[in-house]
């Protein structure tokens, strides 16, 4: 309410005898709850005989729930209770006592590595030392985010920038490494995923000899785990593990007080889809030394027995304080009731006064009272609106006050000078806005005007963004429903029109360097506004690309739906953000359905319409589908992806044995950075490696992994070692494939990738059947098949197809690789492509002639009877 206030005093002229004060309305019950709360945790941590850190089965005390109807004033009382924390510790001398705040409605905010992060952030105020978060966070990131600086993701969201630069977060997680792995601080520090990958190395192997953090209870499991969220939403565990493990501070010792703010909570527990809820849920959990505060519009239903399934820990025996029938122990769950009319004439009383007197007269303050019915917000505009007229140089009336919650909207609507009008009902539109934006979605409105607005006390000011103001949710609603009864009120026409301003303003922010973080919020909000007012504009289609070329397709989209919603762009978009996410998580088939109807109603050509295609082109590919990918390809070639279309047909020319077409395509094309030189350098790799030109593909390999090493792209180092292993598997020599294999699957730990894993093991087949190990070659192809049928990808059981056949003819198994052959000869052909497979394995069965004339159209790089002869001589060399 301080924002109230204070423009009351500016507004109310230099003459006025008018006073503001800053009003906290002395929730009683709850500031108790809060305290008690407080004492009561501390007091179960101190006489338990075994910390329900390690003693997981205990049930948690450690959630004080405030929730109540929006408008109510959760956040202001969240925001008093933290404030009265800090001051009495303050006032104490103690220096063991930490708040953390997070609203849960913020970008980011439910991401459990930016949530994870912020909580330790605030526990760093404590200490520097944090041994077992931090090392298991920095496993986690060098196999999470492989090449990516963690101190660029710390600096990326404002509100986490805020929150470890002022501990120095970065640097203390570097000493905890730099204990362990004094080289490996590049794969934290900077981008060298090489150090990234020796710090994770050198934690695991000491973890494995007993010699790091023994006594922390599954410490190990989670160092071993993959580099998941959902590894990542146990390691709360490891934060009140070290916590527990702090040394206790003052005189008497006392352990110290940590609270966590979780505001807006309705966000999460709200939906439909409790994922993000259970994740939270676990963190509260699993760190039962620290009290959660949650504030929210919904009471939380943890401690009910029939929500098992949806959340990990249910049921009284996990949650013994937050059941119905506990009304009495705290820390527990409490309604936030309205205001009582006598806490309500006070804050009226005293928000405005003319010589130490209430500046509102007693029938005015009734007035209000009885229409707002103990609503803070309501307070709230009201006094704005007594203020307004005030300084109209008016005397407010009892007539001018009163009516609904809607019709006080309506009032403070009316109270604005036409120009701010339109700047609240623009504000309406979107969750967050600044002066560009505004000025965006009302050219015409002056910049004075647009100042003004933004010192007005309904809205909110939050620096760490780069949209700082908000309205508040509650009268957002509202202000779109009380704009319909006013004569200029806006149109649903109106509504839209501005939207697509402020969209294009958005899009407008995303030139060539904008950052990923820019984009993805930039992306967010117009998803949002075109959800809500069914505006679209093409740079969301551009958008979208990049952030799945960059990788950051995972999060995208979370929380809107396509349904009945939204423009058929809008539509398309969300579509192919899901098929993404489908097909880079092993379901193709289940991407090709979706993508295959998502762009009805799209115009034919459009940004949008590409994008669908394209994805439905790779999910084509994923699925063995080569024929339809490489249609759907050469139709967006001259379109606005291009250079992936162009690439992409290269690759479908060397798949059907094009080598000549394929190698002229790649040599003529530009490469728009260092990912899509490694791709050119790997496919120019296959064409020479199934030409059996192999020391030329051992060269271009090299090359792509050197490339990889210097721009800390692992995921490409790691295929083009896949590749390499293909490579050297022809000789026979064991050694090398082997070493080409660990590593490769080395980078496989920091970036999962399946299908280099059946082209790794495949390869190791191949390498046996050549050295003449016959039993370990032969586990080799079934391990080939069992993982390519793990994950839908029929191009595995190619390469199975053609190691069985090398193993047939070298074990003198006539008929056997003659079947093998057919199904492989048929498998390629309905697939469109690997069909240079069938004369190579020719080759083997029948001699050099009868490959030549088995499939005429394969262009071999040095004619067929030099290429096919370089493959015969493979057979022969046992």
């Amino acid at each position: 309410m301080a924002r109230v206030n204070l423009r009351a005093a500016f507004m109310s002229g230099l003459s006025s005898t008018v006073t503001a004060q800053q009003v906290f309305t002395n929730r009683v019950d709850e500031v108790a709850a809060f305290n008690r709360s407080v004492d009561g945790l501390r007091r179960t941590l101190d006489e338990a005989d075994v910390s329900p850190v390690v003693d997981r089965a205990q049930g948690r005390r450690n959630v004080l729930t405030l929730y109540g109807v929006g408008g109510i004033g959760k956040t202001t009382l969240s925001h008093e209770l933290e404030r009265r924390l800090l001051t009495d510790a303050a006032a104490e001398g103690r220096d063991d006592v930490v708040a953390v705040r997070v609203d849960v409605s913020e970008d980011g905010a439910c991401d459990i590595e930016g949530l994870l992060l912020r909580v330790r952030a605030g526990l760093g105020q404590l200490g520097s030392r944090w041994p077992a978060f931090d090392l298991a966070l920095a496993s986690y990131w060098a196999r999470a985010h492989p090449g990516e600086a963690l101190q660029d993701f710390l600096d990326a969201s404002p509100a986490l920038r805020r929150a470890s630069r002022s501990i120095g977060l970065g640097d203390q997680i570097a000493d905890a490494v730099r204990e362990v792995d004094p080289a490996g601080l590049g794969g934290l520090a900077g981008l060298a995923h090489r150090a990234a990958l020796a710090t994770y190395r050198a934690v695991r192997d000491r973890v494995r000899e007993g010699r790091l953090l023994a006594d922390c209870e599954l410490f190990a499991e989670l160092i071993e785990a993959d580099a998941d969220y959902e590894t990542l939403s146990y390691f709360p565990y490891l934060l009140a593990w070290d916590l527990d493990h702090l040394p206790c501070r003052g005189r008497p010792a006392r352990r110290p007080t940590v609270c966590v703010f979780l505001d807006t909570f309705e966000v999460v527990n709200g939906s439909a889809d409790r994922a993000v809820e259970r994740l939270i849920q676990r963190c509260v959990y699993l760190m039962p030394n620290v009290l959660f505060v949650i504030t929210g519009r919904n009471r939380i239903d943890w401690a009910d027995a029939g929500v098992g399934g949806e959340l990990d820990f249910t049921g009284p025996q996990h949650w013994p304080n937050l059941h119905f029938s506990n009304d009495t122990v705290e820390p527990r769950q409490h309604l936030v009731g309205y205001l009582s009319d006598s806490d309500a004439d006070s804050y009226l009383s005293e928000a405005l006064t003319r010589d130490g007197e209430p500046a509102m007269p007693a029938e005015v303050r009734r007035r209000i009272i009885a229409g707002g019915q103990g609503l803070p917000l309501y307070l709230d505009l009201s006094v704005s609106h007594f203020a307004a007229l005030l300084a109209r140089g008016g005397q407010p009336s009892v007539a001018d006050f009163g009516g609904s919650f809607t019709a006080v909207a309506t009032r403070s609507i009316r109270d604005l000078p036409r120009e701010e009008r339109d700047l609240v009902r623009t504000a309406a539109l979107t969750d967050r806005v600044g002066a560009d934006l505004l000025r965006a979605g009302q050219p015409n409105v002056s910049d004075g005007s647009v100042a003004r607005f933004l010192r007005r006390p309904f809205l909110t000011y939050d620096d760490a963004y780069a949209l700082p103001y908000a309205l508040h949710a509650a009268l957002r609603h509202a202000i779109r429903e009380a704009d319909r009864t006013l004569p200029d009120g806006w149109s649903d026409r109106d509504r839209s029109e501005a939207a697509a301003r402020l969209l294009a303003w958005l899009g407008k922010r995303l030139g060539p360097s904008a950052e990923r973080v820019t984009i993805a919020q930039a992306l967010e909000s117009g998803l949002k506004l075109s959800a809500e007012h069914g505006v679209f504009a093409d740079w969301m289609a551009r958008a979208t690309q990049r952030l799945v070329e960059a990788g950051q397709w995972s999060e995208l989209g979370a929380g809107l739906t396509a349904e009945r919603t939204g423009t058929p762009e809008y539509r398309a978009v969300l579509a192919a953000i899901r098929g993404v996410q489908l097909r880079r998580t092993g379901h193709a088939a289940a991407a090709v359905e979706l993508l295959g109807g998502a762009g009805r109603g799209v115009r034919q050509g459009s940004p949008t319409a590409q994008l669908v295609q394209i994805h439905l082109a790779h999910a084509l590919r994923n699925h063995g589908d080569y024929t339809e990918a490489a249609e759907i390809y050469r139709a967006l070639v001259s379109g606005e992806f291009d250079a992936a279309a162009r690439y992409w047909l290269c690759d479908f020319d060397y798949l059907n044995g094009r080598f000549g077409t394929a190698l002229g395509s790649l040599q003529e094309q530009r490469s728009r950075g260092p990912e899509d030189e490694g791709e050119r350098l790997r496919l120019i790799g296959h064409i020479w490696r199934v030409n059996a030109r192999f020391d030329e593909a051992t060269a271009v390999y090299t090359e792509a992994i050197d490339l990889a090493q210097r721009e800390g792209l692992a995921a490409a180092e790691a295929k083009a070692l896949a590749n390499l292993a293909q490579t050297a598997c022809w000789s026979g020599d064991t050694a090398a494939v082997s070493d080409a294999a660990t590593r490769a699957r080395d980078l496989l730990d920091l970036v999962p990738n399946p299908v280099e894993l059946v082209k790794i093991r495949s390869a190791e087949a191949v390498a046996r059947a050549v050295a003449g190990d016959t039993g370990a070659a032969v586990e080799a192809v079934g391990g080939t098949r069992q993982l390519a049928d793990g994950i839908g990808y029929r191009g595995g059981h190619n390469l199975a197809d053609v190691a069985q056949i090398l193993l047939g003819v070298l074990g003198g198994d006539h008929d056997g690789v003659r079947r093998t052959r057919a199904e492989l000869d048929a498998r390629t052909r309905r697939s469109g492509g690997n069909t240079y497979w069938v004369p190579i394995v020719t080759s083997w069965i029948e001699g050099v002639p009868q490959a030549v004339e088995h499939d005429p159209r394969v262009e071999w790089v040095d004619g067929p009877a030099v290429s096919l002869g370089r493959w015969a001589e493979v057979a022969a060399r046992r």
